[in-house]
């Protein structure tokens, strides 16, 4: 019996993390440079009702059918890190979603304000990978 335990513990500790694992802005920041990725930010708060609709059904739905595939997806909550939701968000309405990415001319933002559907964050997206330099 202590032997399937040890099996099992073990299956545990080398399984893939989940695609729901939420990454710190700092690491998310760094994989999108490595990655050469946009990075997408949700701005939320515990209190804000559009910010957990967002999250529930717009994120989540993108999030299963795999359309974060090509970016790194972070989140930040206003009230915890406050200092990076500054840097980040533009004005104080909540939720706010922004991308970063890299083009030729440097780091560019884009970003919506406000409880948007699944085809506005695809575009919002699909706008901001437009700027990526070209792959050779």
């Amino acid at each position: 019996m202590l032997h399937v335990a040890a099996l099992t513990l073990l299956a545990v500790l080398n399984a893939p993390a989940s695609t729901d694992e939420q990454i710190p802005y700092d690491a998310a920041y760094r994989r999108a440079q490595e990655e050469k990725k946009p990075l997408v930010v949700l701005v939320g708060a515990d209190w804000c009702a559009a910010c957990k609709t967002m999250k529930a059904d717009t994120i989540s739905t993108m999030k299963g059918a795999g359309e974060f595939k090509e970016v790194v997806f972070t989140q930040v909550d206003k009230d915890i890190q406050p200092e990076i939701a500054q840097q980040v968000m533009q004005g104080n309405t909540l939720p706010q979603i922004v991308v970063f990415c890299e083009s030729e001319q440097g780091w560019r933002r884009f970003s919506l304000t406000g409880m948007q559907s699944e085809r506005r964050v695809k575009e919002l997206i699909r706008k901001a990978a437009e700027v990526l330099p070209k792959r050779r």
